[in-house]
């Protein structure tokens, strides 16, 4: 081991001093991600807030059970915007500001992306319905999502980073995951924590007007933001230095 090589967290510790204000891109993107399915909620239910942020379960999910062109439209321009913002903050992490995919490839390749996640989600809403009261199949239905979410953890990451197809990237996130398990593990688990503890607060602050919940609506879009980012910053010098030892195949161009 090359002693004067930066430890891990020492690289993890100088990205997010140098890159400390790109957390105001991963709130946004956190806010976009949160808010889309919730307008997509009330335009299918048209219920109030409370409501709508208990039943939010995805525009995709929405627009089929609506069969609503609107929300289509709305999901669409989702998944654009997202596949063009996301590959842009990726670039971002990695170089000076971006705030748009390298080519057309690379865009296309992180929309494919979105939607195999989107998709993902989709199949686990539908079972966790038709499961009903049926606790053991919702409770399948939930841990099958998190291990495909860690499966493709690094997935858009090497897309944009690596340059690579969507196939390519797939596998590589895999090998990743198998290369550097502890701290990929740490993460997701992090996260998934962080994201209770962010929808906790906000179960007594909905019952009312929108106006009333938007406060704890925006502590909760900043927190788990603020928390994306960090966990984003990791998983990109994970990869990077499973790729600099010799752990991962591939390597960045």
């Amino acid at each position: 081991m090359d002693a004067s090589r930066p430890t891990l967290p020492q690289r993890v510790t100088a990205v997010l001093g140098t890159k400390q204000r790109l957390v105001f891109f991963a709130i946004g993107l956190h806010t976009l991600d949160f808010i889309v399915p919730v307008i997509s909620a009330w335009l299918y239910r048209g219920a109030p807030i409370a409501d709508v942020l208990a039943r939010a379960r995805g525009a995709l999910a929405d627009a089929i059970a609506a069969r609503s062109p609107l929300i289509a439209v709305l999901f669409v321009a989702y998944l654009l915007t997202t596949a063009w913002l996301r590959a842009g903050y990726i670039r971002s992490l990695i170089g000076r500001l971006h705030l748009r995919p390298l080519d057309v490839r690379q865009f296309l390749r992180l929309l494919g992306l979105e939607l195999l996640l989107e998709l993902l989600r989709l199949a686990a809403v539908g079972a966790v319905l038709l499961a009903g009261d049926d606790l053991l199949v919702a409770d399948l239905a939930v841990i099958g999502l998190l291990l495909a979410s860690f499966a493709v953890l690094y997935t858009d990451y090497i897309i944009v980073i690596a340059n690579e197809g969507l196939g390519g990237a797939l596998l590589d996130s895999v090998r990743t995951v198998r290369a550097a398990f502890l701290p990929s593990t740490v993460v997701l688990i992090a996260v998934t924590l962080i994201s209770q503890l962010a929808g906790g607060l906000l179960d007594g602050d909905v019952t009312g007007s929108l106006a009333q919940a938007a406060p704890m609506l925006l502590v909760r879009c900043v927190l788990m933001g603020a928390a994306l980012f960090v966990a984003d910053v990791v998983l990109v010098i994970v990869y990077l230095d499973a790729v600099e030892s010799g752990r991962l195949r591939a390597a960045p161009r």
